[in-house]
């Protein structure tokens, strides 16, 4: 089935012609990248995160790296780029180009900047060059005092404040929180506060690549040393899902969803739970950006199946499926069950039942077998297991 929709969405009062972004990374870091994610069908594109041209920008190198488990060669990526080498005056006249050519689509500047001025110098640069809207990383050092600003309420409320002031026009901002701070709506509410009209969630994830056993040197090595990086692609999108639902119930601002979205399943289940624009980098430097084909068709196909009239309908459709852990149905029993003609005898549910649940499978004599009185449902069986629907959870 290829259903022909409207995915048009309206974010912050603009119009996206589908909520597919091209986040504020490599594959927006060029005016050539970003007019190809427009001619393949992509709705936006945030530039990589620029600043003043007196920034200094010093990249080093490898920057880029994969998460390898066992045979899944791609389970993250990982990075320890910087923001843009191309500064403000080279991003803006690259706004005016694609506003230009591709009228429609929208085009939007991401900026982080180290004092007031800064900031307000490139907000007055970006409105003047016909940006849509301006995204302000807040994830890095920043400030004058060297703090990071999605780390404290205070210093987010300030430096939106700021933001938010130096507008000429409605220009809507976006705050990009990062996914790994003590309250995450605090700093959200924060950010309203200061007068931002949008939320990004979410940053990369803090992590360290690891360490090479045979030259004992980090996996990302820039002359035997490395530092923490950040973490993205598949492996993260649970991490992002929590943030976007745990901000669209609580805070009350649009929210751009971003962190590991791949496939078109995972789109819906981002606007699903809260996001009403869809951003995406790590998928496009794997598949290219010829995937936001797929991702549309896929979308497109999805809402006709289940009935949604347009994008916006999805939006938060799930939310109501939230409830605090001491409001869980006690009362409810499930028992697992083995499908016998896609069991493939490879014994892990019998593992992790024996090692991590309640002893509830033995070894049968072509395939495991499940005790029911002793089987709660967990579910580790199933989570273990490499035959997609053969351990299948039924209500005793």
């Amino acid at each position: 089935m290829n259903v022909k929709r409207d995915l048009s969405i309206e974010f912050c009062g603009k119009h996206f012609v589908n909520p597919f972004t091209v986040a504020a990374s490599p594959p927006s870091d060029t005016r050539a990248r970003v007019e190809r994610a427009f001619e393949a069908g992509w709705g936006g594109a945030v530039f990589k995160t620029t600043s003043v041209e007196s920034e200094v920008v010093d990249l080093v190198y490898p920057m880029m790296g994969a998460l390898s488990y066992k045979d899944r060669r791609h389970a993250a990526f990982y990075n320890i780029d910087l923001i843009s080498e191309r500064h403000i005056e080279e991003i803006c006249s690259d706004i005016r180009y694609l506003k230009a050519k591709f009228p429609d689509r929208m085009v939007i500047g991401s900026i982080m900047a180290g004092s007031r001025a800064e900031w307000e110098e490139l907000v007055s640069k970006l409105e003047a060059a016909g940006a849509d809207m301006i995204e302000c990383s807040m994830s890095c050092p920043q400030g004058e005092d060297g703090v990071i600003p999605v780390n404290d309420p205070s210093l987010t409320r300030e430096v939106t404040g700021w933001i938010k002031a130096a507008l000429t026009k409605d220009t809507p901002i976006i705050v990009k929180l990062a996914p790994i701070v003590t309250d995450l709506s605090a700093i959200a509410f924060a950010a309203k506060e200061g007068g931002a009209d949008a939320l990004c969630a979410v940053d990369t994830v803090r992590g360290f690549p690891g360490i090479d056993l045979d030259t004992l040197e980090p996996k990302l090595s820039v002359r035997g040393k490395s530092t923490f990086a950040g973490m993205s692609g598949p492996a993260v999108k649970p991490i992002a899902l929590a943030c976007v639902s745990e901000l669209a119930q609580n805070v009350g601002l649009p929210i751009a969803g971003v962190g590991g979205l791949t496939t078109w399943q995972d789109a819906a289940e981002f606007l699903l739970l809260g996001a009403s624009n869809l951003q995406v980098c790590t998928a496009i430097m794997r598949y290219g950006f010829e995937l936001v084909e797929d991702l549309k068709t896929g979308l497109a196909n999805y809402m006709e199946e289940k009935g949604f009239p347009t994008v916006a309908s999805m939006v938060g459709r799930c939310l109501g499926t939230f409830a605090d852990h001491e409001l869980l149905d006690r009362k409810v029993r499930q028992v697992s069950t083995i499908n016998a003609e896609t069991c493939i005898g490879c014994n892990s549910c019998y593992i992790a039942c024996r090692d991590g649940g309640y002893n509830a499978i033995e070894l049968g004599q072509e395939r495991p077998v499940i005790d029911s009185e002793k089987c709660r449902g967990c579910g580790v069986c199933q989570s273990v297991c490499p035959v997609e629907g053969c351990m299948v959870l039924k209500r005793k």
